[in-house]
């Protein structure tokens, strides 16, 4: 449960990918620091979503600290950004 609200609490922050390079480290230190490691998962999470919308790529797995944990997380944060005005192209993954 604590992680679906930490979630909650990010997507809030950080609605969508542009968002979250432009709230500072600090802000996503805040939100996340219950999970631990926040430090090196805000910049984590920065770096994620400027490969996201900045290079070419074609499945998650290719954008920096995407692993196999993650891939699995990957439809419920698709969910969370298809739920949005705009589609990030998340559509594009492809989930086996």
């Amino acid at each position: 449960m604590l992680v679906k609200q930490v979630l909650d609490n990010f997507f809030k922050l950080c609605p969508d990918v542009e968002t979250c390079m432009q709230v500072t480290m600090e802000e996503i230190e805040e939100v996340i620091r219950t999970l631990g490691l926040q430090v090196k998962r805000s910049g984590s999470l920065q770096h994620l979503s400027r490969e996201y919308l900045t290079e070419t790529w074609t499945y998650v797995t290719e954008l920096h600290g995407v692993g196999n944990i993650l891939l699995c997380m990957s439809r419920y944060i698709a969910e969370q950004w298809r739920s949005q005005t705009k589609i990030f192209g998340m559509a594009a993954i492809k989930i086996n």
